[in-house]
């Protein structure tokens, strides 16, 4: 994972949770891990400090350069046998094969069937010196440029699609072949790239794996069960596949804690086996670590450490009640609950924890929040929402960001999202994500009118071709006769945006944005049947595009 990589989140589609559609396995919290760096820098420090967390999985290398020279492996240094020292300590080594062989294929990323047999073979050997290793995972982010290069990778989605499944396939079967049982991690995918992915499985990458690792650092956590029920849906051969998240993380360690206690929610309701957060320690490369530099545990490193002693391997289901409000109840007696603001109350026995685990002031009472998730736990043994827990009066009627759905999805989305170009409108259409250079690495909105404009849940890019500007409409038809506070938030790129607002077509607002804004109107009392519209034009010579976010509310009683 590299920082520049991170930058790409402005392009990941953002929605709501969707119920799976597929994936008929149980759901439980997913065993947690953490990426370390002792194949590159001998630390044993950390052992102590990740003992203390727990850690009991580490995600790790052993450099094929520093075990094989002419054909002969020899395992004779530190960062070579550091996997002896886990399991004495109750930890295990999710092995990640991903470095060029040093004998073959020029240095290079293996891409010949010879050098993809030397990469199976250095497999093999590894796990045959530690019988403890269960867990492989083949490749790491083989759909971008950081990890995988030279001829056949620097190549179209097909042929490094199909260089991949080659070297899967070799390594898959040798590393069975040493260790029956072993459970293999394929995929090997940054984001959620639907394009990347029908081209690996329609290669027969299904064939050699056992649960799919996803990196989704572009994906919200509000957006990743949507994102993964979609992939469910597109790409049949992951319908009822697990998948393993072997890296994730968060660049802002004050909103770190939070993130990881959404993101372990959502990934439970997905059918996430594994959650490996990344880095372990500081890594240089600005990422929130769970230990801080001498080994003591971080915010987030608190947050891990109450994920592991009341969630993971628990039973988990969805109790979100409405679209604006995500939640999971662990077991009988956790619920992790957070949404669009709004009064909580509690039975005796039910302690509020914030997403560190440590005790809120409530006294019966407390505040849903969209960035801070509550942890509510009941002594009594039983813990539910409308019984010992009751939430107060939602003030949302529409959020574009909560209840968008990729169309065909069959989820509910009260805004309709088109385009505009000379007066004419059409639906935007959704796109799968890396189908093509240039565009998000999820699935996106766009259209064929060119190849700029386009929109997810989260954020909108108008365009200025020659045949004419291209406007992005956020469309929301009243089903009812209701007053609404309009409110628009709106967080430019580069020379920002023009915003219009109209009601059945008669202008009430038109602007030029420049900087973030929040907008909001006064009141407007709707018909059953009219239309509100948002419309987000480009501003400068090359237009821009911005964050946006469209939310009608319930006027104060």
């Amino acid at each position: 994972m590299r920082l520049h990589r991170l930058a790409a989140a402005a392009l990941a589609a953002l929605a709501c949770a969707a119920p799976l559609a597929a994936y008929d396995r149980p759901l439980i919290g997913p065993r947690l891990g953490a990426s370390t760096d002792l194949g590159q820098t001998w630390r044993p420090d950390l052992l102590d400090a990740a003992r203390a967390l727990p850690l009991t999985l580490f995600r790790d290398e052993i450099f094929w350069r520093n075990v094989e020279s002419g054909g002969r492996f020899v395992f004779d240094n530190r960062r070579a046998t550091y996997p002896d020292l886990l399991p004495p300590q109750g930890a295990g080594l999710l092995f990640l094969v991903n470095n060029p062989p040093p004998d073959h294929d020029g240095g290079t990323t293996p891409r010949t069937a010879e050098g993809a047999a030397a990469f199976a073979r250095y497999t093999a050997e590894t796990l045959a010196r530690f019988p403890d290793i269960s867990i492989l995972e083949v490749g790491n982010e083989m759909n971008t440029g950081d990890f995988a290069w030279g001829p056949g990778w620097d190549a179209p989605l097909e042929t490094r699609a199909a260089s991949y499944v080659r070297l899967l396939a070799a390594t898959a079967g040798a590393a069975r072949a040493e260790r029956p049982g072993i459970e293999v991690l394929g995929g090997a995918a940054h984001s959620i790239p639907l394009a990347w992915l029908k081209e690996i499985f329609a290669r027969g990458a299904a064939d050699h794996m056992d649960a799919l690792a996803l990196h989704p650092y572009t994906v919200r956590p509000e957006q990743l069960a949507r994102q993964i029920a979609l992939m469910r849906r597109e790409v049949p051969q992951t319908a009822n596949l697990p998948v393993a998240v072997t890296e994730f993380g968060q660049t802002d360690a004050a909103t770190a804690p939070a993130y990881l206690l959404k993101s372990y929610c959502q990934q439970a309701l997905s059918g996430v086996t594994l959650s490996v957060w990344y880095p372990l320690n500081p890594r240089g490369d600005g990422l929130a670590a769970l230990l801080t530099e001498d080994g003591r545990p971080t915010p987030v490193g608190e947050t891990f450490r109450l994920i592991r002693a009341g969630f993971e391997g628990r039973p988990v289901e969805d109790v979100a009640p409405d679209p604006f409000t995500w939640g999971c109840r662990f077991g009988e007696d956790r619920l992790v609950l957070w949404g669009a603001p709004r009064s909580v109350a509690l039975d005796d026995g039910v302690q509020a924890l914030d997403a560190r685990g440590r005790p809120l002031p409530s006294g019966g009472a407390a505040r849903l929040s969209e960035e801070d998730p509550l942890v509510l736990v009941s002594s009594a043994g039983s813990l539910r929402l409308g019984r010992e827990v009751r939430l107060g009066l939602k003030e949302v009627i529409a959020d574009s960001w909560a209840q968008f759905a990729y169309p065909g999805a069959g989820a509910a989305d009260p805004f309709a999202r088109l385009v505009r170009q000379n007066g004419a409108e059409r639906p935007l259409e959704m796109r799968p994500g890396q189908e093509r250079d240039g565009v998000p690495w999820t699935p996106y909105l766009g259209t064929g009118i060119d190849g700029l404009a386009r929109a997810s849940a989260e954020w909108a890019l108008p365009s200025s071709p020659p045949a004419g500007e291209i406007d992005i409409i956020y469309r929301y038809r009243s089903p009812r006769a209701a007053t609404v506070l309009p409110e628009i938030r709106l967080e430019p790129w580069s020379d920002g945006v023009t915003l219009s607002v109209l009601l059945n077509g008669t202008p009430l607002l038109s602007t030029g944005v420049e900087r973030d804004r929040t907008l909001r109107l006064a009141p407007l009392h709707l018909a059953a049947g009219d239309r509100l519209d948002t419309v987000i034009g480009p501003r400068g010579d090359g237009g821009s595009g911005a964050g946006v976010r469209v939310i009608l509310r319930r006027p104060p009683e």
